[in-house]
């Protein structure tokens, strides 16, 4: 039986239920610790299809060593205005304040920090280069040594026994990426984010350049896509799209709702206005502005040594995109 791997979430959980069938033949679902799943993937590639990390198999992809091939199906998608956090003291009003700043991040490689930073060039101008990167753990020291990427024109240093946090509010750093909000944040003052109202910046974002990040793709195994076949994969493929229109309606029903949020259906709605009916598109006609520029950002910040083209990214099947989005 093939396995596929996929973390929890509204637009996968009708598949793992069962609620929406994924094909002809039954596969196994693995869940799990997202950084769990990834790590597998790449070490040993266990699964037939997986999740992966977009910034990880883009480094793949350029040293040669990719296993698998990513569908046109984001699985995860975040804005990371919401993901800089500075002191409140340490004059940084603006984004362009941040140059000559240290800034600390868990990695500098991973998807959320390519998209912070990417952000930060083409809105603001402020460059990779202009600032000074700590890497390290953000509120617990869970790790004896840190992956620090060669990139001439870049500082980065390691910092091993101490945490972010802890650096941040000891005035050693400036400012902090960070996916998950710093345990200080909310607790102490001297802590807030850089975008305040990150809400209405990330709207802001969207509307002017279409750009919606991408952080994680669902991708095949290369040696699968055949054993699988073309007609198996294009059903897996009409079943991630008919789980997260489940999803789509569920967000909407106000008779009973589905997420434990009082104005989920508004919020939703208010996307739905910005972005449009399918403002989650599994599709490459519709995902390649936003995969065209994060690729963009992985080679003007050096996280890979040459420019990784969306058709080498993204399985490219007429027959699926017809599929997923049949306009």
């Amino acid at each position: 039986m093939p396995a596929i791997a996929v973390s929890r979430s509204d637009r996968t959980r009708p598949l793992i239920d069962g609620r929406v069938r994924m094909g002809a033949q039954p596969w196994d679902f693995v869940d799990g610790p997202i950084e769990t799943l990834f790590s597998r993937a790449f070490a040993d590639a266990p699964y037939e299809l997986t999740e992966i990390s977009f910034s990880n198999q883009v480094a793949a992809l350029a040293r040669g060593t990719a296993r698998y091939r990513a569908l046109p199906i984001a699985t995860s998608r975040s804005f990371r205005h919401s993901a800089i956090y500075v002191r409140a003291d340490a004059g940084i009003d603006r984004p362009e304040d941040l140059r000559g700043r240290r800034v600390g991040l868990r990695e500098f490689t991973n998807t959320a920090s390519l998209a912070a930073r990417g952000m930060l060039e083409d809105e603001y101008g402020v460059r990779a280069a202009d600032i000074a990167w700590v890497v390290g753990d953000i509120d617990t020291v869970d790790r004896e040594t840190m992956p620090l990427p060669d990139i001439p024109g870049l500082a980065i240093e390691p910092v091993v026994g101490r945490t972010l946090s802890e650096l941040l509010l000891a005035g050693e750093l400036d400012a902090i990426v960070a996916y998950h909000p710093p345990a200080i944040h909310g607790r102490d003052p001297r802590i807030r984010r850089l975008f305040v109202d990150y809400p209405a910046a990330e709207r802001d974002y969207f509307a002017r350049t279409g750009v919606f990040p991408v952080m994680h793709l669902l991708a095949v195994r290369d040696d699968a896509i055949e054993t699988i076949g073309r007609d198996e994969l294009l059903a897996v493929g009409r079943a991630f799209d008919a789980a997260k229109r489940l999803s789509y309606a569920e967000l909407l029903d106000q008779q009973a709702l589905k997420v434990m949020l009082p104005w989920g259906p508004a919020a939703a709605q208010e996307a739905i206005d910005l972005m449009g009916a399918d403002y989650w598109p599994y599709s490459l006609r519709r995902l390649r502005t936003t995969l065209e520029t994060q690729l963009r950002w992985s080679h003007a910040q050096g996280i890979v040594p040459r420019q990784v083209g969306v058709d080498e990214l993204v399985l490219t099947w007429p027959e699926l995109e017809d599929a997923l989005d049949p306009s």
